[in-house]
């Protein structure tokens, strides 16, 4: 049976009255129908549900949250975090001068120009003001933040901080401003509650939501404003390589993000788009071939943090990136181009013995150098390859042997200094010459969903010819990241513009 809550806490501890809404009727196709109607209906309780239901509370407005799990917080549970925001008083107390229009410009270089204009201007004007209301509020970023960038391209200004506890310091700070709202009763959480289609008058206006509790009872729920923030399609494979044209090789997100609310928005007349702009992660290991799996190790491959003792090849053996090149775009922009998104680090015992360490710990998953040595003796171990001759370890792999030959024979060559190297890599410290040698497979991985939902400068879904269908609004990862940082991952711009925008929505364009 659904779970309501507006009792003190009752949404943390998952003790929650049950029951049907009060004043609901049983209609005649038995569906339970609230006899309330109330100014906002949100679907998703996470990084921006929550704070589009605080902010409109804030100004009085009634308001009923539908989520699918049996918790707040999303993707937020699992979230490092990450925000970026320019102009904040944070920037300001360490003398860094920053502006909205430099955030944007730097998205817009990184991107080459394909994030959404409208929607990096709403996202870049409201990212200070949020990221203000945090630490305001509690939220407590390390002592060195804000940096330019670790994982992503570098921003022109120190604009890039997290907390400690990652997304969970800032689910922490949602909470206990949401809490005041639950105990009024202006704000009412329907919790493991799938939303399954939205209600439209004869005009094809958006008044409602259906949603379907565990006990597969449905409800209706009336709104003068309903608003989307029910995530991405991250675990859900089918719909992540429709939308990116792109293999999904990881599932290791929240396992509701799985597409309901872009399948929901399209049903009455929205449409989607970004999906173009897929870019991978580089550097996953995974368990095994049945993707999507988990990732059982990453390579520390970023030169910028360890210089590259290794070549990288494709399957025809041939190297396709210099990789010494100081840019992580270029490293995910390349494997993009691979035939699945995959590519092999190659490199001899030498390289091994004297080289920084290259494995580390997967997703949420530890690994130490004995695992790294465990998994080439082993030879049953996906994925990591070792054997005395290149022409065995390239059968090993599935690598072109003849390729890969000449490739090692050429890198050797620039490395010994009777050549320059084809694609101008500097860093080669060592040759590729002492057996055994050994390959390991890089494959990508994903966090987030590029495709997302159409919607206009005031956040309304639309539809293909741009008219607004009134009464509905998305915000968060729904929207796509490839509309919010276009061709490109840039840091902070998935967590801050869920937060911004789900403010915006509360704070000014719902209305009662």
């Amino acid at each position: 049976m659904a779970k309501f809550s507006t009792g003190k806490r009752a949404f943390l501890k998952g003790s929650v009255a049950a029951g049907l809404l009060a004043g609901a009727a049983r209609a005649a196709d038995g569906k339970t129908t609230d006899s309330k109607t109330y100014d906002v209906v949100i679907v998703g309780a996470g990084n921006s549900g929550l704070p589009a239901a605080i902010f409109a509370a804030q100004r009085g407005l009634s308001v009923m949250v539908i989520e699918a799990a049996g918790q707040i917080g999303g993707t937020l549970h699992l979230s490092s975090g990450q925000m970026s925001a320019a102009g904040t008083k944070l920037q300001k107390t360490k003398g860094i001068d920053d502006a909205p229009q430099i955030h944007y410009d730097d998205i817009m270089r990184i991107s080459k120009g394909t994030a959404d204009p409208v929607l990096l201007k709403l996202a870049t004007d409201n990212a200070a003001p949020v990221f203000d209301w945090l630490t305001e509020h509690g939220l407590t970023v390390y002592p060195q933040h804000p940096v330019t960038g670790t994982t992503h391209e570098p921003y022109s200004r120190a604009r890039y901080a997290w907390a400690k506890e990652g997304g969970r310091a800032i689910l922490k700070v949602l909470e206990e401003q949401l809490q005041p709202h639950l105990d009024s009763g202006l704000v009412t959480l329907m919790l493991a509650s799938e939303a399954k289609e939205l209600i439209t008058n004869g005009d094809g206006d958006v008044i409602g939501v259906v949603a379907e509790d565990d006990d597969k009872v449905s409800h209706r729920v009336m709104g003068k404003n309903v608003v989307l923030t029910s995530g991405g399609y991250m675990f859900n494979p089918e719909m992540f390589e429709e939308m990116e044209k792109a293999p999904l090789h990881t599932n290791i997100t929240y396992p509701y993000c799985y597409g309901a609310g872009l399948t929901m928005a399209v049903a009455v007349g929205g449409y989607v788009r970004g999906g173009e702009n897929h870019t991978p992660l580089f550097g996953a290991i995974l368990v095994d071939a049945d993707r999507p799996t988990q990732m059982r190790a990453t390579a520390r491959h970023f030169p910028g943090d360890r210089p590259p003792w290794e070549i990288i090849v494709d399957a025809s053996g041939k190297r396709y990136l210099r990789e010494d090149i100081l840019s992580h775009d270029a490293y995910e922009q390349s494997l993009a181009k691979q035939p699945d998104e995959k590519c092999w680090m190659v490199y001899d015992a030498e390289i091994k013995a004297k080289a920084p360490r290259l494995i580390g710990g997967g997703f949420g998953s530890p690994w130490t150098p004995e695992d790294t040595e465990e998994a080439f003796e082993n030879g049953d171990v996906p994925y990591f390859y070792k054997a005395d001759s290149l022409a065995e370890l390239a059968n090993l792999a599935g690598v072109d042997a003849k390729g890969l030959a000449e490739t090692v024979a050429a890198y050797n060559d620039a490395q010994s200094g009777k050549t320059k190297d084809p694609l101008g890599r500097e860093f080669m410290p060592l040759p590729i010459a002492k057996g055994p040698f050994y390959a390991v497979q890089i494959n990508s991985w994903a966090l987030t969903s590029y495709a997302g939902v159409a919607v206009d400068g005031e956040l309304c879904v639309i539809r293909q010819d741009g008219s607004p269908i009134k009464g509905l609004y998305a915000a968060g990862e729904l929207l796509g990241m490839g509309q919010m940082m276009g061709n490109a991952v840039c840091g902070g711009m998935s967590v801050t513009p869920a937060l911004s925008l789900g403010r915006l929505l509360g704070n000014s364009i719902l209305k009662a």
